[in-house]
């Protein structure tokens, strides 16, 4: 019996317990048909039987569906603002601050952080850098640490020597244990956790864009929840929230917003 992507969507989400009406629809049904053209599956019936009793092809639905793209430095010019403005801010007025990377896909931006904090001389006992997805494949990715040129091509090759190493084959560079220890992962499903609170910086970088405006509205409530008064957001270059006073945000600069705690 064939079935409707509608019926698939709602029977998907209750079996992968992620809330696919969240994200854009349209996105979601061209994954969907996707990975069912990569395996050969004739109809949403047959995906849906695969999702409920094949755990590979379950995990295969997840990985392709989440979001996994990223790199070090990515739009060079915001992580120059983290370094010379945000974070002198934060330890200025806090003994310690927590930051927060979700999704963190492969690694690459809680990474970037932890590095430029090395590179300020901040001790790792002044900061915690915490990274959730909810792929726990690039999780597995993340925490391994070894990338390819693509993912560090705004990487200086000062900072390449100093924190990489570069593999016998010269295809990969596996950063150092001094970088990786400073991120702990765990897996999170953004759209239905609660959320820990007392983050003094947020990235969500690169999500939103998936989102529908009613569950960007929910997430943006919800992360502000949970940032300390002058905390940061820092979204992605494509990415705006309008009207940002009514999230108790100002913003000041491209992708960063400073929550006042107005509302």
């Amino acid at each position: 019996m064939t079935i409707t992507f509608t019926e698939f969507k709602d029977q998907a989400k209750k079996i992968l317990d992620i809330d696919l009406d969240g994200y854009k629809l349209d996105r979601v049904e061209r994954r969907t048909k996707s990975l069912m053209r990569r395996y050969q599956v004739e109809d949403f019936a047959e995906c849906i039987d695969l999702i409920k009793h094949d755990t590979e092809f379950k995990d295969a639905y997840l990985n392709h569906f989440t979001i996994n793209t990223s790199e070090f430095f990515r739009n060079p010019e915001n992580f120059e603002f983290l370094q010379s403005d945000v974070f002198p801010k934060l330890f200025d007025e806090n003994d310690k601050i927590n930051i927060w990377s979700a999704p963190c896909s492969n690694g690459s931006e809680p990474y970037t952080m932890a590095i430029i904090l090395k590179e300020m001389g901040i001790s790792p006992s002044k900061f915690k850098i915490y990274a959730t997805d909810l792929d726990h494949t690039i999780l597995a990715t993340a925490k391994e640490a070894k990338y390819k040129e693509n993912s560090l091509k705004n990487v200086s090759d000062k900072l390449l020597n100093k924190y990489f190493e570069e593999s016998s084959d010269g295809k990969t560079y596996a950063l150092k244990s001094e970088i990786k220890r400073m991120v702990k992962f765990e897996q999170l499903d953004l759209i239905n956790a609660r959320f820990k609170k007392d983050w003094d910086l947020i990235l969500s970088r690169n999500f939103f864009i998936y989102l529908t405006k009613d569950m960007k509205d929910q997430l943006i409530k919800k992360f502000t929840s949970v940032l300390n008064p002058g905390g940061y957001f820092f979204l992605g270059n494509t990415e705006y929230i309008f009207s940002p006073e009514k999230y108790g945000l100002d913003k000041i600069f491209q992708s960063f917003y400073r929550y006042q705690n107005k509302k």
